[in-house]
């Protein structure tokens, strides 16, 4: 029987890590496996922390977020958790995004609000501070409680500090630009976003400045921004995309955004032909985006009078939005349907 040598735990975590550096999250999560068994044989459970971790990372950073979500869930509840503010913050905000992913917003804000909760005794750690502030307020916003999400938006502002990283202020800044769209402030929304562009880098992640651009066009979309600097963020997050790849969720979360111009733009034949295979994909997104998509193809398709099929997609996003606890959109669809309708009704 083979026994472990001083220092393979060590290597297995350094050769983890560098392929998480590298993108190379199937790797990293292999060789992440292999270092929670050493760590298990040796009962290493400082070693086992840290790599289960990262494997929950990579399977998020995969698309497998159910499976990520269950790992965060086990490091939630493990002794070492409860014994340190820091690593709580750390699962905490890792299992409130993943939940959020599935669409389970109430337990989204449930774990974010702990997370920010627990972020009050890490005195040591602002920026976890900061992300955990950041999972809160993009699930309120998800959850239609905008109200909600702007406190903490302004909670947020006051925890930025000139000593924190340019990555870290740039997220917040786009946390918060988020919202302000969502809540129609459109001048407040494009000066965060701006913010936040000034502090991204694709030179120190391209992956990241794709999301972020992607995540800037989809909110100026869904305040109704139509413009050239709206396109330019669609262009620049399918530019870096081509180049870092991404897995299946973020390319059709990418297309979404693009299909959501044609829509805006009057390109409606072109958006329903994008549209239509998103929409039959859904599966794979988050229920509040999957209802996004249907609703948005129930719009292409009721814009060129195709009402009855229409009216088929906008029932699924009803569904979508009422199963995620997006209340406020289902309620808007509803209103859609009933519109959709109405001729009908007064014809009879």
């Amino acid at each position: 029987m083979a026994t472990n040598q001083p220092g393979d735990q060590l290597l297995y975590e350094l050769r983890a890590r560098e392929a998480w550096s590298q993108r190379d999250y199937e790797r990293a999560r292999v060789i992440a496996g292999q270092a929670v068994d050493l760590a298990r044989e040796d009962n290493n459970e400082v070693a086992w922390w840290n790599m289960a971790f990262l494997q929950a990372e990579c399977l998020r950073e995969e698309g497998a977020v159910q499976e990520s979500v269950l790992v965060a869930q086990q490091l939630r509840d493990h002794p070492l958790t409860s014994q340190s503010p820091s690593l709580a913050v750390r699962v905490l905000t890792l299992l409130a995004v993943g939940l959020q992913g599935l669409g389970q917003l109430p337990e989204a804000v449930r774990q974010a609000a702990a997370a920010v909760e627990v972020a009050t005794g890490a005195v040591d750690a602002p920026e976890l501070r900061v992300e955990a502030h950041q999972a809160l307020i993009a699930s309120l916003a998800e959850s239609d409680r905008l109200d909600e999400a702007w406190a903490q938006c302004l909670a947020l502002s006051v925890l930025l500090s000139t000593e924190m990283r340019s990555q870290t202020a740039g997220k917040a800044h786009w946390a918060i630009g988020n919202v302000a769209f969502m809540r129609h402030e459109v001048a407040d929304g494009t000066k965060f976003h701006s913010l936040a562009a000034g502090n991204l880098s694709p030179n120190n992640d391209l992956d990241l400045w794709a999301r972020f651009n992607r995540a800037s066009a989809a909110l100026r979309l869904a305040a109704g921004v139509v413009d050239a600097e709206t396109l330019e963020c669609i262009e620049r997050a399918e530019t870096a995309s081509s180049i870092v790849g991404g897995n299946d969720r973020d390319q059709l979360e990418l297309s979404l955004t693009r299909a959501h111009w044609l829509v805006l733009t009057g390109q409606l034949n072109a958006a329903v032909k994008r549209l239509k295979p998103i929409c039959a994909d859904s599966t794979i997104l988050a229920s509040q985006t999957a209802g996004e998509a249907n609703l948005l193809l129930g719009r292409a398709l009721a814009g060129r009078g195709d009402d009855i099929e229409a009216m088929n997609y906008l029932d699924a996003a009803k569904a979508n939005f009422i199963q995620s606890g997006a209340h406020d959109r289902a309620a808007h669809v509803a209103e859609l349907i009933e519109s959709l309708m109405q001729p009908e009704s007064t014809t009879t």
